[in-house]
């Protein structure tokens, strides 16, 4: 059996083979040469921007002068005298013990000298005055002390209340010092003052108030019903006549405020009340309803009924030896039929319209400022640019079955003016305040 040789594919196909074989050198090269990579650094130069110069003009500065033109003071050297002094005797003062002073605080140092109708101080502290418990400072010191029959009502405490009210007053005036300027109202049917102007409380001063004070209400033999009241003060005293309308009122006003009003006049830095209601202050802007003639008629009866019955009454007092009934001064009838008949209808009261105790106070600095300039009012030894000050005080006597009644007026009135305000009700209160 005869073996045939093989033929190989290259054998047959060696132009095609080597055709392969360069392409497939040719692609290794492309391969190759593609794996390479070219980096090519570019380095980039730092850019610099240059602006063009412009040329802008310039503004040369002008040096501030100030003439100053220094001139030094020249000093004389002081030249020395020969004086001959002579050493003047003095003489030996002995020592005086002063009494103890009750109600007012400061003593002689502390008050300034003023002289009549002067005011203000030279710098020493204010001095001070304790009335029924309520403590004020001042220099000018004005006391209004209510005089009518309201004061001395049974509810009160009668005259006998009265009389310890001024003894009071009087005990207080004497303790000021000398110094100290004053001056004393009274009012409720006449209104009165002791001084013409602001008087130092020397001794001889306060006298004339004790015996101006003395009768005044004061409880007498066969004292009749109606022997009370101003009319029965001691000698002297000059009447306050009826002021004119004062802004921002629409009327005169009475009562307390009308001895205020001279209080304000001549410029007093504290001021005493010694009251017991704030009074009629008021401006009328109606009539009363009409009654009809019936009701008339037996009101009328109920006024003669209680006439006689107050003087049953006052008569059979005074064999007891008791201080008669006081009724208040206006409205009598009004107030005596309510004492005998409580349960008797009234006949209705005209309308008013009652000031309130800012528009009382502004009347009052307006008074005071007319009248500032006519006074002196300091001592002269600076100027001071603070509002001048006063203070209002209140000692408010009440009945013991009185509620608040007029209260918040009068506490009204003295909180504004940074003064003080007491409520003393009855009798009892009375005693125990001056105690």
């Amino acid at each position: 059996m005869s073996v045939k040789p093989r033929k190989r594919f290259f054998a047959n196909h060696a132009k095609s083979s080597a055709v392969l074989v360069s392409l497939a050198v040719h692609a290794a090269l492309i391969l190759v040469a593609l794996s390479f990579v070219a980096v090519t650094v570019i380095t980039k130069d730092e850019q610099k921007f240059e602006g063009k110069p412009v040329k802008r003009p310039k503004m040369t500065m002008k040096k501030l002068q100030v003439p100053v033109n220094i001139k030094k003071k020249k000093v004389q050297k002081p030249k020395l005298r020969k004086r001959i002094v002579v050493q003047p005797k003095m003489n030996q003062m002995p020592d005086i013990k002063m009494p103890e002073i009750t109600g007012v605080k400061g003593g002689l140092g502390s008050v300034a000298g003023d002289g009549l109708g002067g005011a203000g101080g030279v710098g020493f502290s204010m001095p001070e005055i304790e009335l029924f418990g309520i403590k004020s400072k001042g220099e000018k010191v004005f006391i209004i002390l209510d005089a009518s029959g309201d004061m001395m009502v049974d509810e009160i405490g009668g005259i006998p209340a009265y009389e310890i009210i001024k003894e009071e007053l009087v005990r207080i005036l004497e303790g000021l010092n000398s110094t100290v300027l004053f001056n004393i109202a009274v009012y409720g049917g006449g209104d009165y003052t002791l001084f013409l102007n602001l008087v130092p409380a020397s001794a001889g001063n306060v006298a004339k108030v004790k015996k101006w004070l003395e009768p005044l209400n004061a409880l007498t033999k066969d004292m009749g019903d109606k022997d009370y009241g101003p009319k029965t003060l001691g000698p002297g005293g000059i009447s306050i006549p009826w002021g004119n309308q004062i802004e921002p009122l629409e009327s005169s006003i009475g009562y307390w405020a009308r001895p205020m009003v001279r209080a304000m006049e001549q410029q007093a830095d504290s001021v005493f009340v010694l009251s017991c209601s704030w009074g009629f202050l008021a401006y009328k802007t109606d009539d009363a309803e009409v009654w009809s003639e019936s009701k008339m008629t037996r009101w009328k009866e109920k006024v003669e009924l209680s006439k006689i019955k107050f003087k049953e009454d006052n008569d059979l007092r005074r064999e007891k030896g008791e201080p008669p009934r006081v009724l208040p001064n206006s409205n009598q009838d009004r107030h005596r039929v309510r004492i005998y008949f409580p349960n008797e209808p009234q006949p209705p009261h005209p309308k008013f319209i009652t000031y309130t105790p800012k528009e009382v106070l502004e009347a009052f600095d307006n008074t005071r400022k007319k009248f500032k300039s006519k006074i002196p009012t300091t001592s002269g030894l600076g100027k001071s640019k603070k509002k001048e000050k006063y203070a209002i005080n209140v000692i408010h006597f009440v009945k013991t079955d009185d509620s608040d009644g007029d209260d918040e007026r009068f506490k009204k009135i003295t909180t504004l003016t940074r003064g003080g305000y007491r409520r003393i009700q009855g009798m009892e209160a009375i005693e125990s305040s001056i105690q």
